[in-house]
């Protein structure tokens, strides 16, 4: 049994073995960030009350924003040291890694201090609909804002390790990350009186420490030392090649911020903070289904890059059968989920939060919606003919949030419309995106379909 399974690996192609490798790591690491996230939410409600909670999570959601303030340089770096590396200059690799690296810590403290001036004349009490104490609740947002900032930063190195196909390096990160949240939380129930502050200190710092450890490592200790960013290699000349592909990236990631990140904020304006708790309860729920297609999906934009710069559309065809076999298990997945959300709900957080089983259907729908447009979204982001994906995203943007309003005005959906809304979105991407997949791979992609 042992040798077939050696001869199956070792039969593989090094791009389909360099897959196999890091989806396997990919699901032990973040299988325990999983199971991390799902105890925190209990322990957190046993520290905090569910109010407090909601509160914590439409901030952090409202942080999250800051994440595409990088002006798709994370993405842009992603793609142009995936062709530097497939090309063999390491030089050239260095150059792109330490000139994002300077840039994208220039924009993270423009945006901080930006938001430091603006932020003392917000009354977040309000804004939240909330009474924590007005003085703690400000000073909780600096810190979050600021550990965000340096965080992203950070965080360019995962992207580093994506890029290099690591994928692993990437999923162990969030791994340390959520563990070392799960033991603070923990830790600070066992040792002190419920506060609001510490349990906001604990989760903004608790990152930033694991990636500083990260970035020591990965630039001091291991084989990718000789990207190590340098004030030296920064490349003024390579701010219009990032920008010309990141700039497009991050316009289809601000349609992000519109879909995905606004779910709290919209949640806590047209219901309560409360409700914000009872839908990141189901959503994390059924992120099991979206977190283990994303395992698996992980490694393949890079290395659609590296077939591709390399002419290989057999093994892109191939890919696209298996991944398109390995969706549709997902969708049988997804409808046990549903079947037993209930039973999931009352083991995982008892009584004392109230899910409709209209929500967990709308989730669940969502969820499969999300993973078919992964597919095809991971082969365009990695080949880099992203500008029919920019005039969609702009087009949903726009009306994401006047559906959100019309389902929550005119139906008695209650909280499942907002997934509703979002769910209709993604669907415009869902019809457009395998016929862009299909024209490329057959060379016959023209005009905005090869842009």
């Amino acid at each position: 049994m042992i040798d077939k399974i050696k001869t199956l690996i070792l039969n593989k192609d090094e791009r389909s073995r360099a897959i196999q490798i890091n989806t396997a790591l990919n699901i032990i690491f973040r299988g325990g960030g999983v199971l991390c996230g799902f105890l925190l939410v209990p322990m957190a409600l046993l520290y905090i009350d569910k109010t407090e909670y909601g509160v914590w999570l439409t901030l952090t959601s409202v942080t999250a924003w800051l994440s595409y303030m990088d002006v798709g340089l994370g993405n842009g770096l992603r793609n142009k040291l995936a062709e530097a590396i497939a090309q063999g200059n390491n030089t050239l690799a260095r150059e792109y890694v330490s000139t994002t690296y300077v840039l994208f810590g220039a924009v993270m403290l423009g945006v901080f201090i930006v938001f430091a001036l603006c932020n003392m004349f917000l009354d977040w009490n309000s804004i939240l609909k909330t009474n924590i104490n007005s003085r703690i609740l400000l000073l909780t947002t600096y810190l979050i804002v600021l550990s965000f900032c340096v965080r992203l930063v950070l965080d360019l190195g995962g992207t580093v390790a994506v890029a290099m196909q690591k994928t692993y390096l990437r999923t162990l990160i969030d791994f340390s990350i959520s563990l070392s949240t799960l033991i603070s939380v923990f830790l600070l129930s066992k040792s002190t009186k419920p506060s609001f502050a510490l349990f906001s200190g604990a989760v903004a710092l608790s990152p930033v420490i694991v990636l500083i450890c990260f970035n020591y490592i990965i630039y001091s200790k291991s084989k990718f030392s000789y990207l190590k960013p340098s004030i030296k290699f920064f490349r003024k000349n390579f701010i219009k090649s990032l920008f010309n592909v990141g700039i497009q990236f991050f316009f289809i990631q601000f349609v992000g911020i519109i879909i995905f990140s606004t779910d709290n904020v919209l949640i806590t304006q047209f219901y309560s903070p409360a409700y914000v708790t009872s839908f990141n309860i189901a959503y994390k729920y059924f992120t099991i289904a979206t977190i283990s297609f994303t395992i698996i999906m992980m490694p393949y934009w890079s290395a659609y890059t590296h077939a591709y710069v390399a002419n290989d559309i057999n093994w892109i065809n191939k890919a696209f059968k298996k991944l398109l076999t390995i969706w549709v298990i997902q969708v049988l997945g997804v409808i046990l989920l549903i079947i037993g959300a209930n039973l999931v709900y009352k083991l995982w957080v008892g009584d004392t939060i109230t899910i409709p089983w209209s929500l967990s259907i709308s989730l669940g729908v969502y969820s499969i919606v999300y993973n078919w447009n992964n597919i095809f979204a991971y082969f365009i982001n990695g080949v880099s003919k992203i500008r029919l994906q920019l005039y969609s995203s702009i087009f949903v943007g726009v009306i994401n949030i006047p559906l959100c309003y019309v389902l929550v005005k005119y139906t008695q959906l209650g909280v499942s419309s907002i997934v509703i809304a979002n769910t209709l979105c993604l669907l415009v991407s869902s019809v457009w995106s395998p016929i862009q997949c299909y024209k490329i791979i057959n060379n016959k992609a023209t005009g905005l379909w090869n842009k």
